[in-house]
C-alpha cells in the first residue's frame, strides 16, 4: 500500500491527497507494472515510463500516466544505476523502430537516410536506419542549473532570483537577507532523436529520469552487477527434460508396427483384406489353418524406462531451481495437510522474495517521481479524482483560491505546491485480500457466537462485495445505533439527532392536538349548557307570553262584562 508522509512544511491533509492521487495513477497504469514485473521475473529486466500528457484534445490540463514498455530491451539507462541509487541516473534512452512511411509523415523535414556530409556513415548506422525502418529514440538527460539559495531574517530559505524582484518590499517589512549557498539544481530535458539529428524537444517536468527499471535477482561479482530472471538457473534442467521427452517420443515413433507371421496358405483367398487390415475397420479378419497353425505376431519392443525417469527428475529439478512447487500453483502435491501445504508455499515465496522486493523498490521509485511531478502537472485550480485506502474513489478540488474573511487576503486551499513529501510502499496482502480474510474470520466468529452479529454484522457486510450490501450495512447500523450497541459516526449522529428532534416535534404536535381536542370537548359541553339555558329561557319567555295573553284575554272578557252590565243598567235591565 502507498503511504505518503509530509516532510518539510508539508501538510498531512495534502499528503492524503498526494497518496490518493498516486493510487489513482497507479490503478490506471497497473498494466505497466504487470508487464515490467513479468519481464523482470522472466529475464531479470523490466521497465516502465512515468509520463504526463493532456487530459484530452480540448483541455490544457494534464495528467500523470504510467506507460507500458513492451520491450524492456529497447531501454538503455545510465550505468551509474548499478553502483548508486536508480534515481541518480543522468541519462536514458527509449528506442522505437518506426516504419519509414510513418517517420516521413511525422517528420517530413527530417533526414531519413544517412549522408556523407554529417559523418553518419562513418559509424555503425545499421541498427538506426534500414530500407523499411528508421530508429527513433526518446533521449532523457539531467542538466544542472546553478542556483543561489538565500536565508531571510524570518527563517525562510528562497531562491535568490525569486527574492531580487521583491527585495524593496521585504526591506519595508524589516526582512533582510542572510547567508547564501550555491547549489546545482537538477532539471530534466527530453528530446526525440534519430541517428542523424534531434527531431524535436519534448515538454517534460521533474528532476529525475522517468524511466523506472525493475530488476530480477541481482549479484555483484567482482564489481560487476549481474541481474537474472527465474529462467536462467532452470535452463539445464529444462534442456534435459526436453531431451528426455523428445527421445522418448522418437523411440515410440520409430518403433515399427509389429507384422503378422503367416504362410501363403493361411491368407489364400483373403489377400486383399490382409493388405488393407491397417486402414480397414472391418471387425472380421479371415484366415486358413495351415498344418493346424494360425497367423501370429510378436510383442512390440518396450520404450526405455530410463528416459521417463530422466524426464521426471528434470521436472523436479526445475521446481527446485525456480523455487516454485506444486503447492505454489495450486496443484496437488505430496503435502496433504493444510500446514504442510502452507509451509511448502512459504518455501516458494521465500526463495523468490527478491522479485517482490524489486517490485516494491520500483513502485517506490515511480511514486517518488510522481511526487516530484505532481506540483508541476497539477498546478492549476481543478478537480481531481483520488482513491482511498478502501479503494473508494472520490473527487476533490485542489489549488482553489479563497479570500480570508478576517485578513482580506487571498489564500490557496489544498495547494499541491506547498511543502515537500516522501513516499513509502508497504508490501503485504492487497486490500481485497485483507477484506476476504476479515470476512472469513468474522463469519467464523459469528457462527460460533450468533449474538456477535449485532455487534459486527455491519463490518462483515463491509468486507463482502455483495449486491445490495450497502443497504444491508445501512439497516444494520441504523438498528445498532438506535439500540445503543453501535457508536454512531458523524453522519449517523446528525441523522439520529434529526430523528430525535422530529420525534419530539411529533410528540409536541400530538400533545397540542390532544389539548385542542379536550378544549373542543369543553367548548362543546359549554355550548350545550348554553343551548339548554337558552331553551329554558325561551320556554320561560313563552310561558310568560302565554300568561300575558291569558291575562289580556281575561282583562278583555272582564271589560266586556263590565260594559255589558253598564249597558243593561242604562236601559233599566237587571244586572246578571
Amino acid at each position: 500500500s502507498v503511504k505518503v508522509r509530509a516532510a518539510e512544511e508539508g501538510d498531512e491533509d495534502i499528503a492524503e491527497v498526494y497518496q490518493g492521487l498516486i493510487r489513482q495513477i497507479a490503478q490506471r497504469g497497473i498494466q505497466a507494472f504487470k508487464t515490467a514485473f513479468k519481464f523482470a521475473v522472466k529475464s531479470g529486466w523490466g521497465c516502465l515510463l512515468v509520463d504526463h500528457d493532456y487530459v484530452d484534445d480540448v483541455s490544457l490540463d494534464q495528467d500523470i500516466i504510467l506507460r507500458e514498455i513492451k520491450n524492456p530491451f529497447s531501454v538503455l539507462l545510465d550505468p551509474i544505476i548499478q553502483a548508486q541509487h536508480v534515481q541518480e541516473a543522468r541519462f536514458g534512452f527509449m528506442f522505437e523502430d518506426m516504419e519509414r512511411k510513418e517517420f516521413e509523415r511525422l517528420y517530413p523535414d527530417a533526414e531519413s537516410y544517412p549522408g556523407e556530409s554529417d559523418f553518419t556513415t562513418t559509424g555503425n548506422m545499421d541498427s538506426w536506419v534500414s530500407e523499411d525502418f528508421v530508429r527513433v529514440a526518446d533521449y532523457f538527460r539531467i542538466v544542472n542549473e546553478e542556483r543561489t539559495l538565500v536565508q531571510l531574517s524570518d527563517g525562510r530559505v528562497l531562491d535568490l532570483e525569486e527574492v531580487q524582484p521583491v527585495r524593496d518590499e521585504l526591506n519595508l517589512q524589516g526582512i533582510t537577507l542572510g547567508k547564501t549557498r550555491k547549489i546545482q539544481k537538477r532539471k530534466l530535458e527530453r528530446f526525440k532523436i534519430s541517428g542523424m539529428e534531434i527531431l524535436e524537444e519534448v515538454e517534460c517536468v521533474g528532476r529525475f529520469i522517468p524511466l523506472v527499471p525493475m530488476f530480477g535477482k541481482t549479484s555483484n561479482i567482482n564489481g560487476r552487477y549481474i541481474t537474472r530472471g527465474i529462467v536462467r538457473k532452470a535452463k539445464d534442467a529444462q534442456r534435459l527434460y526436453n531431451y528426455s521427452r523428445s527421445v522418448a517420443v522418437e523411440v515410440t515413433a520409430l518403433t515399427p508396427k509389429q507384422p503378422y507371421f503367416v504362410t501363403p496358405a493361411m491368407i489364400k483367398g483373403h489377400e486383399s483384406k490382409w493388405k488393407n487390415m491397417m486402414v480397414s475397420n472391418d471387425p472380421v479378419l479371415q484366415f486358413n489353418f495351415d498344418q493346424g497353425q494360425k497367423p501370429y505376431r510378436e510383442s512390440p519392443a518396450q520404450g526405455s524406462p530410463g528416459l521417463l525417469q530422466d524426464a521426471q527428475f528434470a521436472a523436479e529439478d526445475i521446481k527446485a531451481t525456480t523455487g516454485i512447487f506444486d503447492a505454489n500453483i495450486g496443484q496437488q502435491g505430496q503435502e496433504t495437510s493444510g500446514v504442510a501445504i502452507g509451509r511448502r508455499q512459504f518455501q516458494g515465496e521465500m526463495s523468490n522474495f527478491e522479485y517482490q522486493d524489486q517490485l516494491v523498490d520500483s513502485m517506490e521509485l515511480a511514486g517518488r517521481i510522481m511526487i516530484d511531478m505532481i506540483p508541476a502537472v497539477y498546478d492549476t485550480e481543478r478537480t481531481i479524482r483520488i482513491i482511498g485506502e478502501d479503494e473508494r474513489e472520490e473527487t476533490i478540488s485542489v489549488n482553489k483560491t479563497l479570500m480570508d474573511a478576517q485578513t482580506g487576503t487571498f489564500v490557496k486551499t489544498m495547494d499541491l505546491n506547498a511543502g515537500s513529501y516522501d513516499i513509502k510502499i508497504a508490501s503485504g496482502p492487497s486490500f481485497t485480500t485483507r477484506k476476504q480474510e476479515t470476512a472469513e474470520q468474522l463469519s467464523s466468529m459469528i457462527s460460533q457466537n450468533p449474538a456477535m452479529s449485532q455487534l459486527v454484522g455491519d463490518i462483515l457486510f463491509q468486507n463482502l462485495d455483495l449486491v445490495g450490501g450497502d443497504e444491508a450495512i445501512k439497516r444494520l447500523r441504523s438498528a445498532g445505533v438506535k439500540a445503543g450497541i453501535i457508536e454512531p459516526n458523524q453522519e449517523e449522529a446528525v441523522a439520529l439527532q434529526s430523528q430525535i428532534q422530529a420525534s419530539k416535534q411529533l410528540e409536541q404536535q400530538a400533545a397540542q392536538l390532544e389539548l385542542a381536542l379536550k378544549q373542543a370537548e369543553v367548548s362543546t359541553e359549554r355550548a350545550e349548557a348554553i343551548e339548554r339555558e337558552s331553551k329554558a329561557a325561551m320556554n320561560t319567555v313563552k310561558t310568560a307570553v302565554e300568561q300575558m295573553k291569558l291575562a289580556e284575554a281575561q282583562e278583555d272578557l272582564e271589560s266586556k262584562q263590565i260594559a255589558q252590565m253598564r249597558l243593561r243598567q242604562s236601559v233599566g235591565l237587571p244586572v246578571i
